[in-house]
């Protein structure tokens, strides 16, 4: 059995060393975050889990990335601006492209202890990225860093 929960969050990033001169500049995206979860039904409602109780577990997290400013801990310049920018903004280990926001909730959901079965980032209405846990890279958990802001609103 596989279910599927759709979040949805504002963000702002940039993508130093992209193909496009646009990306490389401070921009924003509606990004839609498809989280898939795998296995046989759990509990006596026969249900993998509670859509409620997935967006209860899940949404705290998701909130994070919010009308937030992602911020790769190697681009110092923005590094520095963005606590002058966002009081809103999160310090991460990776340029913040789709694959690897796909590949950092993915990570986050198996540290839950989610069954997680692979996540969607759609950055943009015609494309997304896809992470299934299936490439031996890792996303450092404990290198990302959010803002007082942001753990001042997580419930």
């Amino acid at each position: 059995m596989i279910i599927r929960k759709l979040f949805k969050a504002e963000a702002a990033h940039r993508v130093a060393h992209s193909y496009t001169t646009r990306c490389q500049g401070l921009h924003g995206h509606s990004y839609l975050f498809e989280i898939f979860l795998a296995g046989q039904t759990q509990d006596q409602a026969q249900m993998l889990m509670d859509f409620k109780l997935l967006k209860d577990q899940f949404n705290n997290f998701i909130d994070s990335f919010d009308h937030t400013l992602m911020v790769w801990d190697q681009d110092q310049e923005l590094v520095e601006m963005a606590p002058k920018l966002n009081a809103r903004y999160m310090f991460l280990p990776y340029n913040p492209t789709a694959e690897q926001m796909a590949r950092h909730i993915y990570a986050h959901a198996q540290e839950m202890g989610l069954p997680i079965h692979r996540v969607l980032v759609h950055e943009t209405a015609t494309g997304y990225a896809e992470f299934a846990g299936d490439d031996p890279i890792k996303i450092d958990l404990k290198r990302v860093v959010f803002s007082a802001q942001i753990l001042a609103e997580y419930k």
